[in-house]
């Protein structure tokens, strides 16, 4: 099977990602399996926190969190926990969340011209009907003025913070979420030793309509100051430029060579008609006739097409943000200032409802490589309904509590937790830690709206960069094949097919 092959949506039903092992040069998990986190804990501790942004009325949820992520890895190493509101935080949160954290708890409010839209005092006007007209077009949460305010934050001041801002690392936590695998090294010192910068869990599909313009202004900063792309940019966007030819129109919907070989299969036919029935109707096959009559009747169709700028299209991929572990400079940096100045200018924060997920997504692919960005496959988290778990490593070990392990749940939940889900066999894909995965769990890496399937295929060391081709050259050599299969099949075309070698020999030979 082809390289690209293996990543068709026919190949992914057959055996879905969550089956098959991610792991590269660029990236792979740090640990497949358990550590002793007692032996990993002795290591020194990188200057990080976890930072959780909530308000007063979600403590339940903010215990609930800290309670999963203390039990699976901060009962080892103690780690603080710093939590922001834009309202003071009461005595009661306080002390609730004190009660369950092994490190310390520090507090801070996010000054009123970090969490309010200037726009929200200058044009109030502005402010409502923007955010009423999301209202009524039924964007997900585009009608809570306090949900435009929570991204504008998270895409821009959130490391600006005075308690953020101090740390090298952050680890970000929402209420309400679960984590099932226990995590028993250090993420951050092992993304600090790999050159790693940015961490994601969920990679999947953002929804079309919070984000019309995102990408249109963020070609336009890019094409302002000049960014100079890497490898992870292709991570975002479907590429429709690698054709070079005057037929090259009809492959702009073209993003992969699988497609390509079968696009050029279908039109073939089409330019031998064409050719021959201006010299001899006779030698015009009835398959070449067929492939000519079809494309005729499927002139007039309209297809509707997203936003392309420069040959690229934003195909909505994003690291689902509601966890993420990364370096604080990546944000604080210049140019990723520069980029989120580029976009508060352009109102759509709350003109439209841009999430922090997109924006700080497509801000590590201009600015980091592929080989800088980890999936933490290991790592088993939920949020909302919609979740990652995966299977046990072979190479497992008995689970020792940590000396600051405040007990955070019942004896009976701590057993449950300890009759792990079994390990997967030798030759198995299975990389988690005593993983103890829901009984309802729907694996989000088999989802359609997954986007893992493409960072496996961009992160394979077998991957080769894609090369501009010669479409000229290649549909001159194309028809040559076919006419001579015609002479060999009796002016029959209709079981045609480009074959391997076939390919091999086209593509070496359109190579730019």
């Amino acid at each position: 099977m082809e390289f690209e092959d293996r990543f068709s949506k026919q190949a992914l039903q057959k055996v879905p990602m969550s089956e098959r092992p991610i792991e590269s040069a660029k990236d792979a998990v740090f640990e497949s399996g358990c550590r002793d986190p007692l032996i990993e804990s002795k290591n020194p501790r990188m200057n990080a926190a976890f930072v959780v942004l909530a308000r007063n009325s979600e403590i339940d949820g903010v215990v609930s969190s800290m309670k999963s992520l203390e039990r699976h890895f901060n009962q080892w190493f103690n780690y603080p926990w710093i939590f922001l509101n834009n309202e003071r935080f009461s005595q009661e949160f306080k002390k609730k969340v004190a009660q369950v954290s092994s490190g310390p708890v520090r507090f801070g409010t996010v000054p009123e011209a970090r969490w309010n839209f200037e726009e929200q005092q200058t044009n109030p006007v502005l402010f409502k009907e923007a955010i009423e007209s999301q209202g009524d077009r039924e964007i997900m949460y585009g009608n809570t003025g306090s949900y435009h305010n929570m991204c504008r934050f998270y895409s821009g001041y959130f490391f600006k913070h005075p308690l953020v801002r101090k740390l090298d690392w952050y680890w970000r936590v929402e209420p309400d979420v679960d984590f099932y695998c226990d995590l028993t090294y250090d993420p951050f010192l092992e993304m600090q030793m790999q050159g790693k910068k940015y961490g994601f869990t969920v990679a999947i599909k953002e929804l079309v309509n919070t984000v019309p313009n995102l990408f249109r202004y963020t070609n336009a900063f890019i094409k302002k100051h000049d960014v100079p792309l890497s490898d992870a940019w292709e991570f975002f966007v479907d590429r429709f430029d690698v054709y070079k030819g005057q037929n090259s129109e009809h492959y702009k919907s073209i993003t992969n060579i699988r497609d390509f070989w079968k696009k050029l299969e279908e039109r073939v036919p089409m330019y031998h008609a064409l050719q021959t029935a201006g010299e001899d109707a006779a030698r015009v096959d009835q398959h070449s006739l067929n492939r000519l009559v079809d494309h005729s009747n499927k002139r007039g169709l309209h297809t509707v097409n997203k936003d392309r700028f420069d040959g690229t299209e934003y195909n909505m991929c994003h690291f689902w943000s509601n966890f993420e572990i990364a370096r604080t400079d990546l944000f604080t940096s210049e140019q990723y200032q520069q980029y989120f100045d580029y976009l508060e200018s352009s109102q759509g924060f709350f003109i439209e409802r841009w999430g922090d997920a997109p924006v700080h997504s497509l801000g590590a692919g201009m600015f980091l490589n592929l080989s800088e960005i980890h999936y933490f496959r290991d790592i088993g988290y939920k949020h909302s309904t919609l979740g990652h778990c995966p299977k046990n490593s072979p190479h497992q070990l008995p689970y020792k509590p940590g000396s600051r392990y405040k007990n955070v749940y019942h004896e009976d939940d701590e057993r449950n937790l300890a009759n792990y889900d079994r390990p997967v066999s030798d030759g198995g894909v299975g990389v988690g830690c005593r993983c103890k995965c829901p009984a309802d769990h729907a694996e989000i890496e088999n989802s359609g709206g997954s986007c893992v399937a493409l960072w496996a295929k961009l992160t394979a060391d077998e991957r080769e960069p894609r090369a501009t081709l010669d479409l000229d050259a290649i549909e001159a050599r194309a028809l040559e094949m076919y006419e001579q299969y015609l002479e060999q099949h009796d002016n029959d075309g209709s079981k045609w097919k480009l074959s391997t070698a076939d390919r091999e020999e086209l593509e070496k030979l359109g190579s730019l």
